[in-house]
C-alpha cells in the first residue's frame, strides 16, 4: 500500500517534495494504533475526480491522463486492502498544490524480543573480513547501501566510478571480488570487465567480476559472459543476495564451476518452455513475511495492472500511438521482473525498445500478439505456485 501511494505521490509531483510521516496514536488491548501520512506537493487532484479516487475503473482526467498515464497502480486496489486489513484511507488535495492521504490501520504488538538475524560464515575459510572487494558504482545511493553492507561484515572495500581508478586499485591491491555496474555514464562497465580481462597481470586479470544491474536480458547475459563477467545480481538486491556471491566468489577454490557459470547465462535442463511457464513464488513469500494472503493481494495487483496494459496497448496500437505504448510497457516491466516471467518481461522490453527506435507497428502488433497469447499460461502458472503455498502455509 505505502509503495503505491508514494509511487503515485512521485509521479505526479515534478518538483516540491514527498513525505511519508508515521507515529503512534495509542497501544491498546494489544495493539498498536498507527496513523500514515502521505503528502506530496505535486499537481493535485481535482474535485470531480477526488469524489471518486477509489472507485474501480476510473482514470483521471485527460490532460493528467495524457501526461503522466492515468492513476497509477489501482487505488481501488489499495482501498480494498487496507479495508481488509482492518483500518481507514482518506484523501485530501488541492490543484496545483498537493496531495496527502491518510491510512490508520492497527497492528498486533509482539511478545517475544525480535532477534537480528545472523549471517552464517563458516569462521575458518569464509571469514568475510578476510577480503578486499572492489565496487563500480556511480550512483551514490547505490555507493551508500554496499558500502554499508561491506562494513557490516568486516571487508575491506574501495568504491568508485572511474575505469583508471578501479585498474589502479586492482593493480596495487590482492582484490579477491569485483562487483560492477554495467551502466555508467563515462566507461561502462563492460569495457572496464574487457580492460580487467585483457590485462597480462594473471593477478588480477582473473578476479569474479558480479555484475550489478537493473535491467538483464537473454542479449545482455550473451553479452556479459562474451566479455568475461563472471555472474550478475540483480537491482535491488536483497543483503543476502550480496552475501551469497561474496561467499561463493570471493574465497579461491569455492567459486562456481565453469560449467555452472554457463548455465547461469543458458537455458536449463528443463528448456525454454519449462522456463517461459512455470513460477517461483518462494521468494516473493519471503518479502510479504510469509503471509500468503499479502501474496495474494500482490498477485491480484498484477494480474490487475496486466489487463490494463493489454487494454491500453490495444488501444495504443489502433492509434498508432507509439510514446504511450512506450510508456504502457515501461510501467509492465518491474511487475514481470517480480514474479520472475522472463519472456513476456522480454517482450515488453522489446515493445518498448522498438517505440523507441523503428516503430515498426507492424512488428509491434506482432510483439503484443505473443504476450496475449502467453500470458495465460503464465497466469496458470502463477496460481498453480500460489495454491501449492496456501497448502504448505494454512
Amino acid at each position: 500500500v505505502l509503495l503505491n501511494l508514494l509511487g503515485n505521490a512521485i509521479k505526479f509531483s515534478e518538483e516540491g517534495t514527498v513525505s511519508l510521516n508515521v507515529r503512534l496514536l495509542k497501544i491498546e488491548k494489544g495493539c498498536a494504533h498507527l496513523d500514515f501520512r502521505i503528502t506530496d506537493t505535486g499537481i493535485g487532484i481535482p474535485q470531480e475526480d477526488l469524489d471518486h479516487i477509489f472507485d474501480a475503473f476510473r482514470q483521471a482526467g485527460q490532460h493528467t491522463f495524457s501526461k503522466y498515464g492515468g492513476a497509477g497502480l489501482g487505488l481501488s486496489i489499495v482501498k480494498q486492502i487496507v479495508n481488509r486489513m482492518g483500518g481507514k484511507i482518506s484523501v485530501q488535495s488541492k490543484v496545483n498544490q498537493g496531495t496527502q492521504f491518510a491510512l490508520s490501520l492497527k497492528f498486533k504488538v509482539g511478545q517475544e524480543k525480535i532477534k537480528s538475524p545472523e549471517i552464517k560464515t563458516e569462521p575458518s575459510d569464509r571469514d568475510l573480513a578476510r577480503l578486499n572487494v572492489l565496487v563500480f558504482e556511480d550512483n551514490p545511493l547505490n555507493q551508500w547501501l554496499i558500502k554499508k553492507r561491506l562494513k557490516n561484515w568486516g571487508c575491506t572495500f574501495f568504491v568508485t566510478e572511474h575505469a583508471s581508478e578501479g585498474m589502479s586499485i586492482l593493480a596495487r591491491e590482492q582484490i579477491h571480488l569485483v562487483f560492477m555496474d554495467l551502466h555508467m555514464p563515462v566507461v561502462d562497465g563492460y569495457e572496464i570487465t574487457r580492460r580487467i580481462r585483457a590485462s597480462k597481470d594473471a593477478s588480477f586479470s582473473q578476479v569474479p567480476i558480479i555484475a550489478l544491474t537493473a535491467d538483464f536480458s537473454a542479449s545482455d547475459r550473451e553479452k556479459a559472459a562474451q566479455n568475461g563477467i563472471t555472474d550478475y545480481i540483480l537491482k535491488p538486491y536483497t543483503p543476502g543476495e550480496l552475501l551469497e556471491k561474496l561467499t561463493t566468489y570471493g574465497f579461491p577454490g569455492t567459486g562456481k564451476s565453469k560449467k555452472t557459470n554457463e548455465n547461469q547465462y543458458g537455458e536449463s535442463g528443463t528448456g525454454k518452455q519449462g522456463q517461459m511457464y512455470s513460477a517461483n513464488l518462494t521468494g516473493m513469500l519471503e518479502d510479504c513475511m510469509g503471509e500468503v494472503e499479502m501474496l495474494e493481494e500482490l498477485i491480484s495487483l498484477f494480474k490487475g495492472n496486466v489487463l490494463e496494459f493489454i487494454g491500453k496497448a490495444k488501444m495504443h496500437l489502433k492509434n498508432r500511438d507509439h510514446e504511450q505504448l512506450q510508456f504502457s510497457a515501461h510501467k509492465m516491466k518491474s511487475g514481470l521482473a517480480m514474479i520472475q516471467a522472463e519472456h513476456l518481461l522480454n517482450l515488453v522490453k522489446e515493445i518498448q525498445q522498438q517505440c523507441k527506435t523503428s516503430r515498426d507497428f507492424q512488428r509491434l502488433q506482432i510483439l503484443f500478439d505473443e504476450f496475449v497469447q502467453e500470458y495465460p499460461l503464465v497466469e496458470f502458472a502463477l496460481d498453480k505456485e500460489l495454491t501449492r503455498l496456501k497448502k504448505e502455509n494454512p
